[in-house]
């Protein structure tokens, strides 16, 4: 996923990788983490593979690496940022391809949005069922953190549900915040 990041950081402007990695921190930073370490090796390898256009430019005594988004890239990165959002995969992949939405014709975004909110849905539904099944056990005291964690994704599905139609409507971002939560 890293690489469609670096492509979405790379359209609007020539970055250094130092630039992305702040930018990443700076702004998709509240979900998703970044390392030197994982970034400068992707950054000469989506070069290589023609998704980045490198370029060099004089700093003090030595040269400043620069990487923009090639053609190549940009339709790499818009066929990720146009696909549906599957349910498989982490959270951090979905809030990504959001991240970008902005990018991303009325259309499609809402398409994406609405399959989203249909399938949270429909997995929403399994877990309701499973939750009766085992309402109806005996003894489930016995496997309480167990049933915890089928309750804990109910809330998040749920939470994801609400999430989805708040921004699909574009209604304000602060209203979906509980201020008196803490």
């Amino acid at each position: 996923m890293l690489n469609y990041i670096i492509l979405g950081m790379t359209r609007d402007a020539a970055l250094t990788g130092y630039d992305i990695k702040k930018h990443i921190k700076n702004g998709i930073g509240t979900f998703y983490k970044a390392s030197y370490g994982s970034l400068y090796p992707l950054l000469k390898k989506l070069a290589e593979e023609g998704y980045l256009i490198v370029s060099e430019r004089p700093y003090g005594n030595r040269q400043k690496k620069y990487y923009q988004i090639s053609a190549q890239g940009e339709s790499a990165f818009y066929q990720w940022l146009s696909a549906s959002m599957d349910l498989n995969n982490n959270i951090e992949n979905h809030l990504a391809k959001v991240y970008f939405f902005d990018r991303l014709p009325a259309d499609i975004r809402n398409r994406q949005l609405q399959e989203y909110e249909i399938n949270s849905i429909n997995y929403l539904r399994k877990l309701y069922v499973l939750e009766k099944d085992y309402a109806a056990m005996e003894n489930k005291e016995c496997f309480y953190y167990k049933l915890s964690t089928l309750y804990y994704g109910i809330r998040i599905l749920q939470d994801n549900i609400r999430w989805c139609r708040h921004i699909q409507k574009k209604m304000d971002l602060t209203d979906f915040i509980e201020e008196d939560f803490l």
